[in-house]
Formats: structure tokens, sequence, C-alpha cells
């Protein structure tokens, strides 16, 4: 395989589905890849600019959200759609908090830009996207916590995070017309 930045990005991502954040050294990529760590750095300038391109490749796994019947509909399925692409990666909520405080894209900024222009709240989207972001990447990341904790003690406690979810989320938007 040639040595792309995107085939550095693959194989990144690769690895943290194998081991998680921990498992994911520029050394261990390096060897993944077969050449020498400092060959990663023609591609990605740090391993901090790596995890922004992961997160962002995490992000993108959102794909484009169905416009529904209300704001709260359409905001609803976008905090869905958040959750299901960050948790769906081990760690993938440290990897996009890491990212977006980077600098990262956020697509969550223009699906709820185009779901508020939408529903006549225009002026509301960037509060709106700012909320949901942070709250949904909050979540998955307790919720990817908690599952670490549970694989280190099976004794911790268990927590319904579908609920929980469900229930900020409805919190969160309590104001936005349904």
């Amino acid at each position: 395989m040639a040595l792309t930045t995107t085939a550095v990005v693959d194989t990144a991502l690769d690895l943290l589905r194998e081991a998680g954040l921990p498992g994911m050294s520029m050394r261990t990529l390096a060897t993944r890849l077969g050449v020498q760590p400092s060959a990663l750095y023609w591609h990605v300038p740090s391993k901090q600019a790596l995890l922004t391109a992961v997160a962002e490749r995490i992000l993108a796994a959102m794909g484009p959200v169905d416009p529904g019947a209300s704001a709260a509909d359409d905001l609803r399925a976008v905090g869905a759609a958040l959750r299901a692409a960050v948790t769906g990666v081990p760690d993938g909520a440290e990897i996009v908090a890491l990212g977006l405080a980077a600098g990262a894209t956020n697509p969550v900024a223009d699906a709820v830009e185009g779901a508020c222009a939408r529903h006549g709240l225009g002026e509301r989207a960037p509060g709106l996207t700012t909320a949901l972001t942070a709250y949904v990447v909050g979540l998955s990341l307790e919720e990817q916590t908690h599952h670490n904790l549970t694989v280190a003690d099976p004794a911790t406690p268990p927590v319904e995070f579908d609920a929980r979810f469900e229930q900020g989320l409805a919190a969160l938007l309590a104001g936005v017309p349904a």
C-alpha cells in the first residue's frame, strides 16, 4: 500500500477500532504501515493533526440527515446521527472532542443550520450547534468511559445510556418547536 495521508488516517482508525486510543501510537501506526515513524510526518505534521483528521473521519460517518416534520425532529435526528458516529469507534468521543478543540470541521453545524433554516430558526443555529455537539459528545464520552470501566471491573453498576440520551435530548430541545 502506498503511504498517503488517506492510508495513514485509515490505518489509524483501524488501530483505534482494535485497541482504542491507548493502543494507537505513532510508533504502532508506523509499524502497521511498514514504515519508520519519521515517514508519517510527511503526511501528518503531528499526532494532534492525525487525531484531528481521524475526528473528521468519525464525524463524516454521520452522513446526511433526512428532514423531519419539525425542527425538534430534525435536531433529534442530528443528535442521534452524531451519537452513532462518535460511539461507533472506541474512544471516539475523546478523539472528536480533541479534534473539535483543534479545529476539526464539525458537520453538525451544517446539519443544524439546515434544520433551523427550514423551520425559521436561523438565528438559533449557532447556539443549537454548540449545545447539541457538546451534549452528545459529552454524554458519549461518559458512555465510552463507563464501558471501559465495566471491562476493567465487571461489578461496575450498569447505566442505561439510551434512555439518558433521549431524556437529555428532550430537555435540550424543550424550547424548539415540535
